[in-house]
């Protein structure tokens, strides 16, 4: 059999089966309102169909990563994409709040196998600044996806909240490809057991995954408060409004990916933390000081920017130094990190307007650009003392 050579067109194909992974769980919230509105549960009810499927993709993340080290990646992307489809569009369907919530838990399990995936395979058909360049793409990708899944969804609600579900179709564009095309990267041997693995200490991987929890906490703290935040402007601010928004941020992150290989050039992994820290503490501060829509896509700009470099700046240092029979599990702790934040917003949020008081988001805000800037400063800072 003639050996498999990736292409560009392999690179696209992951790429577009990664693009839904960033806010593949919270697409729908710009129609929570409506899901309330239309009968379907409490407010506490509906917000479960954003803050348990990142919980059931921050649980499975590990084991997906490490389920794909024994069966193949390629498999693993396939029937994620599969899921990730029929179980997002089955929305349109229901008029069931727990069933919705119930099918919602296997879109968040599918989503843990798309970007750990897409990432190993890329890690394992390209090598040098060409995987680390490709790495990034993801990045755009992602970006991308959040600009597609947030601008059509809002689109879509004008027309009632179960058309928005419908945006989980796209997750069928790449699956055909994806069986055709990819094919399992070659072991350097058959068995794994003959396959001596060493892995760098439990800590190094603790401070990667750090690096990207917190930058994606600030983030959803923001995308996931949007519309609450946007509604206490004079002007109302319309859920095509909000999606719009949130789509201006997916492409600030896409540009931020495309260029993460120059930051990974000139930077060290450690410096392009404190680079992501500063640049989310300055968007978090112009969104907290905004009172129009002008600052406000400002500081979303920044703070897409700064998050299109937290993913691909995970996926490269975990590439860097992981062996590859174990690739997946350690690529999944990045989606692990990244929708463990979205979870964790469910309640950190809250339990800070507890403190400040009920509908003070721009305060909240400006405390968390005040820790991010902390964060920023010591990380950058210390970075100077790494080896790139």
């Amino acid at each position: 059999m003639k050996p498999f050579t990736p292409t560009r067109f392999t690179l696209l194909i992951l790429l577009a089966a990664a693009m839904p992974s960033l806010l593949g769980t919270a697409a729908v919230s710009p129609v929570l309102d409506l899901m309330k509105e239309a009968g379907l549960g409490p407010e506490y009810v509906v917000s479960l169909v954003l803050t348990l499927p990142p919980l059931a993709t921050a649980l499975s993340g590990f084991f997906i990563g490490a389920l794909s080290d024994r069966i193949g990646r390629v498999k693993i992307l396939a029937v994620s994409l599969f899921l990730f489809a029929a179980s997002g569009v089955s929305g349109f369907f229901l008029d069931n709040i727990y069933a919705i919530i119930a099918l919602r838990l296997i879109l968040g399990v599918s989503i843990a196998g798309l970007l750990p995936m897409a990432s190993a395979l890329i890690t394992e058909y390209y090598e040098g600044e060409t995987r680390t360049r490709y790495l990034g793409y993801i990045g755009v990708a992602n970006g991308i996806g959040v600009l597609i899944l947030q601008t059509l969804c809002g689109a879509l609600a004008a027309f009632g909240w179960r058309y928005a579900f419908l945006v989980y179709l796209l997750g069928l564009c790449a699956l055909p490809f994806v069986l055709i095309c990819l094919r399992e990267p070659p072991r350097s041997c058959k068995e794994k057991s003959e396959c001596p693995v060493s892995v760098p200490s439990p800590l190094k991987y603790a401070g990667i995954y750090s690096l990207v929890f917190f930058p994606a906490l600030f983030m959803y703290l923001v995308a996931v408060n949007l519309s609450y935040y946007a509604g206490t402007f004079e002007a109302a601010v319309s859920p095509f409004w909000i999606g719009l928004l949130l789509g201006i941020f997916g492409l600030s992150s896409a540009v931020s990916g495309f260029l993460f290989w120059r930051f990974d050039r000139r930077f060290s992994s450690i410096s392009i933390g404190g680079i992501i820290f500063l640049l989310e503490a300055v968007g978090l501060l112009l969104i907290g000081i905004s009172e129009n829509l002008v600052l406000l896509t400002a500081g979303l700009i920044l703070l897409g920017f700064g998050m299109g470099l937290a993913m691909p700046n995970g996926t490269a240092w975990v590439s860097k130094i992981t062996p590859t029979a174990v690739l997946g599990r350690y690529m999944g702790g990045v989606t692990v990190s990244t929708f463990l934040a979205l979870f964790s917003n469910s309640f950190v949020s809250p339990l800070v307007l507890s403190v400040l008081g009920a509908g003070e988001y721009a305060a909240m805000f400006l405390i968390f650009a005040g820790v991010s800037a902390v964060f920023g400063a010591v990380l950058f800072a210390a970075g100077k003392f790494f080896v790139k």
